[in-house]
């Protein structure tokens, strides 16, 4: 799958980023091996739409002007800490001809028979992998089935992934646990103390100070 993305050259580099985004435009910049480096604007509507269906593992065709498109992936997005806004991107530009390093995205689906019958959870340890490939063999997702865990500590490894040919994983060793169905935690609650009511403590109080007559009223012992 190939999505496209139009752009435009950011040739007034002088004018702030802040005006750029204020015109609903996304600074941004495209770079690769042997090119060079380009800053462009993005239409942020478009762009939001095309992060949605893409992630950072789905070739773009990203067309600058009137120029022939350039292929691409999304190589990073930077939000604004505050309003959650997308601030920047980088786009890395790829030769369709050459090995690329990307990130795919672990999609979980199915329900285990240990979550259904007997309570217990399926945790996720893996959510996504780092790959080599020919761009050409890249895909958007791969879909891990967890309806396999049928008892507890069963796991889902690298090695079980079905992973496409000409794509090999290279940030997790085929023993790695992706999933695992455990038991889920029961919470015990701590008896919590309760402080005594105000005129409860003071009677509490009074109570012990009638039951101790005080040393200064002691009778003392008679003389002879």
């Amino acid at each position: 799958m190939t999505l496209k993305l139009s752009a435009n050259l950011r040739e007034n580099l002088g004018k702030k980023a802040a005006y750029v985004r204020e015109a609903g435009k996304i600074p941004a910049v495209i770079y690769g091996h042997k090119t060079e480096n380009k800053n462009l604007e993005l239409n942020y509507v478009e762009f939001e739409k095309v992060l949605e269906k893409a992630g950072e593992s789905t070739i773009l065709d990203v067309v600058v002007g009137d120029k022939a498109p350039l292929k691409a992936l999304i190589s990073e997005v930077q939000y604004a800490p505050v309003s959650g806004r997308i601030s920047h991107v980088d786009l890395h530009e790829i030769n369709m001809n050459e090995k690329i390093n990307a990130n795919i995205e672990l999609e979980f689906v199915g329900e285990s028979r240990i979550v259904k019958e007997d309570g217990g959870i399926v945790m996720h340890n893996i959510h996504e992998i780092e790959v080599r490939c020919m761009p050409a063999d890249l895909v958007h997702q791969i879909v891990v089935d967890v309806s396999s865990l049928d008892n507890f500590d069963d796991v889902i490894t690298i090695a079980d992934l079905k992973i496409p040919a000409g794509i090999e994983v290279i940030d997790h060793e085929p023993e790695d646990v992706v999933a695992i169905a455990a038991k889920a935690k029961v919470e015990v609650e701590e008896p919590v103390a309760v402080a005594p009511i105000e005129g409860e403590a003071a009677a509490a109080e009074g109570a012990t100070a009638e039951g101790a007559a005080p040393a200064a009223e002691k009778k003392a012992p008679e003389k002879k």
